[in-house]
């Protein structure tokens, strides 16, 4: 059951539990129907500009301060797959990740087609450095649980991730290249250590506050950034996941306004003397019930 408008529509379900003393649920979904149906086929919703002004820069801010705390004693990873720092449980650790708990544009979409009972697991980064060798991703899905043959009781893995750009995501920064309708792929996953080009493949170029809503396993990879460009533009994706709640953030070079870096001036991309990328990953919003989401 359900009513629309142009660019929203609600969904009523009804829960089948007998405990439950009111079983329905209305979520007015932040997508219209066509975008819900595009998420499902294709794998992927682009929500540009979703993050702007203080919502942006207090997730700067935030990302900022628990790297100045944590990246001396965690280290930083030169692993060929996924180099980077890896900052884990960011909802524990400043306001500005816990708000993403319960965010209505992104949770209600999760909503929209995971069902009204949803669940967010942790929220982490990961941020890559200039001058770092493994900068860039692999070809990669999460969940990767599938087997072949698939089992008779055969349940695919359902979750999404939400990756939010804090900088502009373009050339000069690396974007992030996705494969539409790979999520449906459930007995082909991409090998190790894959960067090529694929055929179908889709570089995704979005301005700072960019949402870009994935199914976990649609295959994903971070691209680098183009040596000789010099000081870019800073383009950074957060991250964060339903049922594989995930903030991504990549992030280009210079200082914060208002904000110095710690230990000075750096970029946030890879190949670029001075640049990083920051990849947030998130928890997971699955089918079950959690304490905040589910009822």
């Amino acid at each position: 059951m359900g009513t629309t408008r142009d660019d929203r529509h609600t969904i009523t379900y009804r829960v089948l539990n007998h405990d439950l003393s009111d079983p329905m649920r209305d979520v007015e979904v932040h997508a219209s129907p066509a975008e819900i149906d595009h998420l499902v086929c294709r794998g992927y919703l682009l929500r540009e500009r979703l993050f702007a002004g203080d919502e942006l820069r207090d997730l700067r801010a935030a990302l900022d301060d628990v790297e100045a705390r944590e990246k001396e004693a965690i280290g930083v990873s030169m692993s060929r797959r996924f180099g980077g720092l890896f900052l884990r449980h960011l909802m524990d650790k400043d306001e500005a990740f816990l708000r993403l708990l319960n965010y209505p544009p992104t949770l209600s979409i999760a909503r929209a087609v995971l069902g009204p009972l949803v669940q967010v697991r942790g929220l982490s980064a990961r941020i890559s450095y200039p001058g770092a060798d493994n900068q860039p991703t692999h070809w990669h899905g999460h969940h990767r649980v599938l087997s072949d043959p698939l089992p008779r009781f055969f349940c695919p893995p359902q979750a999404l991730d939400c990756l939010i750009y804090l900088d502009e995501l373009n050339d000069p920064n690396g974007p992030v290249c996705i494969l539409p309708g790979s999520h449906l792929r459930h007995t082909v996953h991409p090998d190790g250590d894959d960067h090529a080009d694929v055929p179908g493949q889709v570089a995704v170029r979005a301005p700072a506050g960019t949402c870009v809503i994935i199914h976990s396993s649609l295959w994903r990879r971070a691209m680098p950034t183009p040596a000789g460009w010099g000081e870019a533009p800073a383009a950074d994706p957060v991250v964060h996941t339903y049922m594989d709640e995930a903030l991504s953030v990549r992030r280009e070079a210079g200082e914060r306004p208002g904000r110095p870096p710690p230990g000075g001036r750096r970029r946030r991309d890879a190949g670029v003397v001075g640049r990083r990328r920051v990849h947030l990953r998130d928890a997971n919003a699955t089918h079950a019930t959690d304490p905040v989401l589910g009822a």
